[in-house]
């Protein structure tokens, strides 16, 4: 164990003494990455905006007290309107089951789903809910974008139980929580993006000199061997 450890750092010196020989070659790379590390820090942020639309079952299958309703009743006829509104306005977000719209990067797009209450790795649909989430680069766009998912989320609902000849109270409901959809300002953050560049500078400013030193090595080898 002992003699590994000497093995690691007697390279690790020679592998520090390359780097210094060529430093100007290391110096290079680092002018030559900084632009992109300084490119992954400064970044715009979004304004962002979410509201959940509620299913609620009839009030007269459930005496009136919406405590006492099966979620199930309702979650199939909530995902398929899930399914007919991303039909009508499909998204370019990256499906995330924990991150918010704004933390994968996107912009200007939104996202319309049933949250799940799973983990990572197994997904759980209980609730009756269609999630919105909207980010854009104004504020306006953001709250007009929101209003008009929700408001086509409600209205396929209704025109969808209309259209099989369902009465008005034996209908599902929906219901806008909160009823008034505030919009944030996220100022985005690339502190990991910022680090790993970082890294990857380090590690190619060190990496290109040590490798270019053992290939200017080979050579000489060999051609010494070929006098």
């Amino acid at each position: 164990m002992m003699g590994i450890w000497i093995q690691f750092l007697r390279r690790t010196r020679a592998n520090a003494r390359t780097v210094v020989r060529r430093r100007r070659l290391a110096l290079l790379i680092v002018a030559m990455m900084l632009p992109m590390t300084f490119a992954t820090e400064h970044v715009e942020g979004v304004y962002y905006s979410r509201a959940d639309v509620l299913f609620l079952p009839p009030q007269a299958l459930v005496g009136g007290n919406l405590l006492q309703a099966d979620p199930t009743q309702t979650l199939s006829f909530a995902a398929m309107v899930e399914h007919k509104v991303n039909a009508e306005y499909p998204s370019t977000a990256p499906r995330t089951t924990s991150a918010p719209l704004y933390g994968t990067g996107a912009k200007n797009t939104h996202a319309v789903y049933i949250p799940s209450s799973g983990g990572q790795w197994q997904l759980s649909f209980s609730r009756p809910v269609i999630t919105v989430e909207v980010v854009s680069d104004s504020s306006e766009g953001a709250s007009r974008s929101l209003a008009l998912l929700v408001t086509r989320i409600a209205e396929l609902a209704s025109l969808t139980q209309g259209a099989e000849g369902i009465p008005g109270t034996s209908r599902i409901t929906t219901e806008l929580s909160p009823a008034v959809p505030s919009v944030s300002y996220i100022d985005v953050r690339n502190s990991r993006a910022t680090v790993t560049m970082i890294l990857l500078t380090v590690g190619v400013a060190s990496g290109v000199p040590i490798l270019v030193e053992r290939v200017q090595t080979v050579r000489r080898v060999s051609h010494r061997k070929a006098l």
